[in-house]
């Protein structure tokens, strides 16, 4: 997938996670520490894997599309989403919309439209669902569309006071979400942040869960300032892990942080890992684009539905398309 932003698909194909393959040795006993800071939990994680490497073996589970039929044709898929009774959403931008599929890849119906009325959207770029509320929510610029789970449209928008970026929905019905800070009026040189914020019910900033720095290479020019990035800068990246909890880490430190729905911090998990360094290669690639000092150490942070947490070492969503 040289550019996924660009990828035209007739077929839709979800995976499941179908075994576990270890390579390596077997189970040993674990070397790692646990220990107490300030009140706080902290597994310390020595940097040989318990179960040497582990590998995703993946089946496919479902392929659909037809070019002959509108509804399972797909273009610029952004997002899916899965509810709990295995209805899936697919959220094209090519297309501008939401289709929803029954858990045999059957159409239902579409959620929305493209437009600039009531519950239409025009840029969408996430959906969420909320199984206490049996709603659907379409993301869009600072607004949040709302319609129940037959596509009718709630008359409900919530209407952001910021941009947030990558919104959950936690146990509670509360929104959690990343925005960016600034310190200084420049917005070439600035001092730029990424920020874990809690919302209200009104869709406004109630609390800052955390926040780390985010240096992205940019530029001056005739009628504004230009932004470039390389896909390596240092980022915040959450996710919900089960009712009571939610989880955050920044790429820059191996070190994940475990807080609950009031964002009071739980459990730290760390590990003993050397930073990786770029090649001169890799470091060429960039042109003038600046490069971190060293690597990320993740680039993703999702859970399952059993609790487990995986951290995403690799580039495979396509950073490596943007040095070239």
């Amino acid at each position: 997938m040289k550019n996924k932003n660009f990828l035209f698909s007739t077929t839709l194909v979800l995976s499941v996670f179908f075994v576990f393959v270890f390579c390596g040795r077997q189970k040993a006993e674990w070397q790692g520490t646990i220990e107490e800071e300030n009140g706080v939990t902290v597994v310390k994680n020595p940097r040989e894997p318990l179960y040497g490497e582990l590998v995703f073996d993946l089946e496919e589970d479902l392929s659909i599309g037809n070019e002959e039929d509108d509804n399972y044709l797909f273009y610029r898929i952004v997002d899916i989403q899965v509810d709990n009774e295995g209805n899936f959403y697919v959220l094209e931008r090519g297309n501008v919309r939401v289709q929803k599929f029954d858990k045999n890849g059957s159409y239902i119906c579409t959620i929305g439209r493209q437009g600039q009325g009531p519950g239409e959207y025009q840029r969408p770029s996430q959906v969420i669902i909320s199984e206490r509320e049996g709603t659907v929510g379409v993301k869009e610029m600072r607004k949040l569309i709302v319609f129940d789970k037959n596509g009718k449209f709630l008359d409900k928008d919530i209407v952001f006071e910021e941009s947030f970026n990558d919104l959950v929905l936690d146990s509670e019905g509360l929104l959690w979400a990343i925005r960016f800070d600034q310190e200084g009026e420049d917005d070439a040189t600035a001092d730029l942040f990424r920020a874990l914020v809690k919302l209200n019910n009104q869709g406004q900033s109630d609390k800052k869960v955390a926040k780390f720095p985010f240096d992205v290479y940019r530029e001056r020019m005739e009628g504004g300032v230009l932004w470039r990035s390389s896909g390596f800068e240092y980022d915040l990246f959450f996710s919900s892990v089960d009712e009571q909890s939610m989880i955050y880490g920044y790429s820059k430190e191996y070190g994940l942080y475990i807080v609950d729905l009031e964002g009071n911090l739980q459990l730290k998990i760390k590990k003993e890992e050397p930073y990786m360094s770029f090649t001169a290669e890799e470091r060429g690639k960039s042109k003038k684009i600046k490069l971190p000092e060293y690597k990320p150490y993740f680039f993703s942070i999702f859970s399952d539905s059993e609790g487990r947490i995986f951290v995403q070492r690799n580039t495979f969503f396509g950073y490596w398309r943007q040095l070239e």
